[in-house]
């Protein structure tokens, strides 16, 4: 064993992980090239034909250039956005809660807009997520992460539960009145009625709407974010959040 020894632990401090092997760490923005922003697959109110499109998303492309500054979307799965921005894919993400020690939060540039719609016709009291015990529920991918009034233990309750994973299943399941309740943002489900099946009467309406959950960017560089939000606060001054709803909301706001 002796004479193995010391070769054998020249070899292992060779191979062990060091500073020089270490990963290194994510290159800052740097000012002359697109900020790279990663979201989620598809933002309400989910337009399909193209996936950095929508309300928004097209706010923060509006931020941006107001303070001269170009960005491009890189899309995954809600479970893997903060990956791209601690991994260094992206400069920075759309999120809705704080991420210590990853990130600086922006000031809102938008909301989500959830509640529980139901059946037109529906009489049944509901007020709240309790009411909706042994009911039909749809929701949207990842509601029991994004919203706090909605837990695992709810859904147990619930008498039968469905993920609505785009536009068309969700208006196809209204019309045929599959579900006695949908659980998700309403301007998303007014948007996918005027686009698919505005010629019918419209078959749902909000019952509850749970108050707006705000939409922040999560900016690995300081400076960068003082410049985001410098962006928003002129945005939100003028008329682009109005002109943007408009492109998505033909009626207003539902």
């Amino acid at each position: 064993m002796g004479r193995w020894y010391k070769p054998l632990v020249m070899l292992m401090a060779l191979l062990a992980p060091s500073g020089a092997w270490a990963q290194p760490a994510p290159e800052p923005w740097m000012e002359g090239r697109p900020v790279l922003v990663g979201t989620i697959t598809h933002n309400p109110p989910y337009v399909f034909e193209n996936p950095s499109a929508g309300i928004d998303l097209d706010l923060v492309t509006e931020a941006f250039a107001h303070v001269g500054l170009e960005v491009e979307f890189v899309h995954a799965p809600l479970s893997r956005v903060q990956v791209l921005l601690a991994t260094g894919k992206v400069d920075a993400m759309t999120t809705f809660r704080t991420i210590e020690d990853l990130c600086v939060n922006s000031i809102p540039f938008s909301y989500w807009h959830d509640g529980i719609s139901v059946p037109v016709e529906s009489e049944a009291p509901i007020s709240s997520i309790e009411d909706l015990k042994g009911m039909r529920v749809g929701m949207f991918p990842g509601a029991v992460k994004v919203l706090k009034y909605l837990t695992p233990e709810d859904v147990m309750t619930f008498g039968s539960s469905m993920i609505v994973y785009d536009r068309e299943q969700l208006v196809r399941v209204l019309l045929y009145r599959r579900l006695d309740a949908y659980i998700g943002d309403y301007w998303a489900l007014e948007y996918a009625y005027q686009q698919l099946a505005s010629d019918q009467p419209r078959p749902y309406k909000v019952a509850v709407r749970f108050a707006p959950t705000p939409r922040q960017l999560c900016v690995r560089d300081e400076a960068l974010v003082k410049r985001f939000n410098e962006g928003v606060a002129t945005m939100l001054a003028g008329d682009a959040p109005a002109r943007v709803r408009a492109r998505y909301l033909q009626d207003g706001e539902p």
